[in-house]
């Protein structure tokens, strides 16, 4: 058995309610099906291992977990392939899942309305219409790509490409205008929206393929930052636009208040080590040194304000899965969390799984990219005490995410920006910059 394997925990319900069980053990039993990695897919990956083992088309419906998943009966379908199974009322599970006993007794309205039944159903009706809209033809199905507490992301084929519809959360449906925005001055391709739904504000965009920056080499990565900071430094003195076109300004007065919020956070700080967060909580030790950083992170904020770096879009999730590489171009995307501030704020995430040499050489790029503009040394100097607050940047953008969706999903957050975390305090031990990414 792989080390890396986990067993997922299969939750699948009908439109009555009634939960399909394993009785090959006698008693009604949770489905349970194993896979060699180290989380299992929350997507169409899933749906088609349940049809081929279990003969029941369904759509994934809600994550409960890092482990458990509703998936939806299609068409409330009851008839099911494979021996040993059946369908029960919840009452044959109760007690077998926290996290689905706790689903079955909440009353709080859900954050994400994809987690509803009948979502999909929906959506694909959107999808049809714009489809014939365009005249296109569709040719299959629409696939189930991301489905999350963020967004939803449905891949349709057509005789003219691939359509992906997304949905988000509403704070960050300001994706399509940003990308438009900057689609608009012509510097870099981004994604071509087809089309916006002004009540749902999901929106089509056509697939622009390439090959995602996970996969490609060390040079073409810094490349992408190259491509990164050539954006950032046209959208320079650009900052009304942006902020019309949807991007949220980020001062470093606000950030200094961000900064005090953040870290009086206790019910985060102080949270106990739980499997919702994947028992990363910080010890008590770590949550007193964090708390107290706040005057130091507060000073960070008025030396970067002298440091004098003009304000510019910031992706606010800068990581090799938002980019892809084409044949002779780049092409950066998800601009959910668009931002204008100081640009520096983006290494945070870039860095993120970067080696001490990678983190170095990343640097240098970013620094020589903008030297046209500020000389690299003065970059360098400012990165000395960016680096502290773009590691808080990315906690409030995870925290904020952990409070919109609530106790039901906050656990996609919270390991997250327990990470983080622990980056500040390494950071904060290291003024110097002797180390220039995240890792020691």
């Amino acid at each position: 058995m792989s080390p890396k394997s986990v067993e997922a925990v299969l939750v699948i319900v009908d439109q009555d309610g009634a939960v399909l069980c394993d009785i090959a053990a006698g008693d009604p039993a949770l489905p349970r099906m194993r896979f060699d990695v180290r989380w299992p897919p929350m997507d169409s990956e899933l749906t088609d291992r349940v049809r081929r083992e279990l003969g029941l088309t369904t759509v994934v419906l809600e994550p409960l977990d890092f482990t458990t998943v509703v998936l939806l009966a299609a068409g409330g379908a009851r008839p099911v392939c494979a021996d040993g199974l059946a369908w029960h009322g919840h009452d044959a599970v109760s007690g077998q899942s926290l996290v689905l006993d706790c689903r079955a007794a909440r009353s709080r309205p859900l954050a994400s309305d994809w987690f509803r039944p009948g979502w999909f159903e929906r959506a694909e009706s959107y999808i049809d219409g714009e489809i014939k809209a365009a005249g296109r033809v569709r040719l299959g199905p629409s696939r189930q790509i991301k489905h999350w507490s963020m967004s939803a992301v449905l891949r349709t084929p057509t005789d003219r490409g691939d359509l992906y519809l997304k949905a988000v959360l509403p704070r960050l449906a300001r994706e399509p205008d940003i990308t438009r925005y900057l689609a608009s001055l012509r510097i870099a391709p981004f994604a071509t929206i087809t089309a916006i739904s002004p009540g749902d504000r999901w929106w089509l965009a056509e697939d622009f393929g390439g090959v995602d920056g996970w996969a490609v080499s060390k040079e073409q990565r810094r490349a992408c930052l190259t491509q990164l900071v050539m954006v950032q430094k046209e959208t320079i003195h650009r900052g009304d636009e942006l902020i019309a076109a949807g991007c949220v300004p980020l001062t470093l007065t606000s950030l200094a208040d961000g900064v005090r919020s953040t870290m009086a956070r206790d019910d985060i700080w102080r949270a106990p080590k739980l499997p919702k967060n994947l028992d990363r909580a910080l010890t008590d030790e770590e949550a007193d040194r964090l708390e107290a950083l706040t005057p130091y992170l507060v000073e960070c904020a008025e030396r970067l304000d002298e440091a004098a770096i003009p304000a510019t879009i910031v992706h606010r999730d800068f990581h090799p899965g938002n980019v892809v590489v084409r044949d002779d171009e780049i092409l950066l995307h998800d601009w959910s969390f668009a931002t204008v501030t100081n640009p520096l704020f983006d290494l945070a995430s870039w860095l993120h799984d970067a080696s001490e040499p990678d983190a170095v050489s990343y640097l240098d790029v970013c620094f020589a990219s903008w030297a046209d503009t500020v000389a690299p040394e003065r970059m360098r100097g400012a990165w000395r005490v960016a680096k502290p607050l773009a590691a808080v940047v990315e906690m409030m953008k995870l925290i904020e995410l952990a409070d919109i969706v609530g106790p039901d999903h906050d656990f996609n957050w919270l390991p997250m920006t327990y990470g983080w975390g622990r980056r500040l305090l390494n950071a904060a031990t290291d003024p110097n910059l002797t180390i220039n990414g995240w890792r020691k």
